[in-house]
């Protein structure tokens, strides 16, 4: 192995590169934007009409106490056109 009195010259050109890529980066960060998001008429009127929906109780009570009372006293019918209907996917 060779030494010789190089050392300094590579550790200037070091210097040198390295001072270069941070102004290469500090530059970069002063081009940087922003991200900003445009919906169109059709997608904000969507996002409020499912705000809507999920502000909305998932399950109407009025309508289960209903069908609750039926079932208990017994009243609650289905013909059977309607459970093969449900049970084959099909509607009338």
């Amino acid at each position: 192995m060779i030494i010789n009195g190089n050392v300094q010259a590579v550790a200037g050109a070091y210097s040198v590169s390295s001072a270069g890529g941070v102004k290469r980066a500090a530059s970069a960060r002063e081009v940087e934007k922003s991200d900003e998001v445009l919906l169109s008429h059709e997608g904000q009127s969507f996002s409020s009409m499912l705000q809507k929906l999920q502000s909305m109780d998932d399950v109407r009570g009025e309508k289960v106490q209903n069908l609750s009372a039926k079932v208990a006293d017994g009243s609650y019918n289905v013909s059977n056109e309607n459970i093969a209907a449900s049970l084959l996917g099909v509607r009338f």
